[in-house]
């Protein structure tokens, strides 16, 4: 199995350099991609120390907004009453999959992604659509005739088909910044520092504007069982695993581990007392 790598930004002092900060553009459908995720927790010496290594093998992402060190990432994970999906991801099911609406920058302005994540042994990929915010509470008013007559299907393919045939509902909402590379020596390759996790219980909401004293950071030592705060790195490779990125894993005897952004985001949530590590930075100004 493949991994997330934690990695912090040299020098990044707090939130607030992600005033202003504009949303980037996406691709939609990535059902065409099979890939691996490696998975990492490291120190911010070593993830200066990776950064630098892959300085000749990738380069920024650009999506990256000019004058930026990422971009935000805003996950809105959906549930079973349940909580189906986030016992296949503790258990680690063989076979998997869950539903999210991801949007890009400090607030949704603009578009919302609904995806499904879908995980078979090591193997991921996701099919998701875009759509205008604005147009993102009529996915649950169910109108749809379709939506309203009993029918058999081989197999839940949409976000629609996963929200409405499983009753889900929003159950927390993660955001991080995003360091993103790419790698143009193969058709797909991606390396991501992710840092700055964050979230907060949506209670079934769909609601999308938030406040800011709402979200709890979870990437402290004790949460995220390490004996410093960690950055993640994630590799994303497609299936045949490129020589420079196991090169990589060699020099710097990276250790793969299991991190579910949405499993620790929501024991966070649920173990939330009076200890738990506020948001103090502010993103409007």
């Amino acid at each position: 199995m493949l991994y997330l790598i934690y990695i912090m930004l040299s020098g990044l002092k707090s939130m607030n350099s992600l005033i202003n900060m504009e949303v980037p553009a996406q691709s939609n459908d990535l059902s065409d991609i099979r890939r691996y995720e490696l998975k990492y927790a490291i120190n911010e010496e070593l993830a200066a120390e990776i950064r630098d290594y892959i300085k000749n093998i990738c380069t920024l992402d650009k999506y990256v907004p000019p004058g930026k060190p990422g971009y935000i990432v805003n996950n809105l994970y959906f549930d079973t009453p349940d909580l189906r999906f986030y016992y296949d991801t503790r258990f680690r099911k063989l076979t998997r999959y869950k539903p999210r609406a991801r949007y890009y920058g400090e607030k949704a302005v603009d578009l919302i992604w609904p995806e499904i994540k879908f995980r078979n042994s090591s193997i991921i990929w996701k099919r998701r659509y875009s759509m205008p915010v604005s147009e993102w509470p009529s996915l649950f008013e169910f109108s749809n005739p379709q939506q309203k007559t009993a029918r058999v299907k081989d197999q839940l393919e949409t976000f629609d088909d996963v929200i409405h045939w499983h009753n889900a509902q929003p159950v927390i909402h993660v955001r991080y910044l995003r360091e993103p590379y790419v790698t143009e020596l193969e058709a797909y390759g991606r390396v991501t520092f992710d840092r700055f996790l964050c979230c907060r219980s949506t209670k079934g909401s769909i609601e999308l504007d938030y406040e800011e004293r709402d979200m709890l950071y979870y990437d402290d030592p004790v949460t995220s069982k390490n004996t410093y705060a960690p950055v993640i790195l994630e590799l994303k490779l497609e299936t045949l695993v490129p020589a420079w990125a196991v090169e990589l894993i060699r020099t710097f005897n990276l250790v793969q581990r299991a991190y579910s952004k949405y499993c620790y985001g929501l024991d966070s949530v649920m173990n939330y007392k009076t200890d738990g590590r506020i948001a103090r930075f502010s993103l409007e100004n």
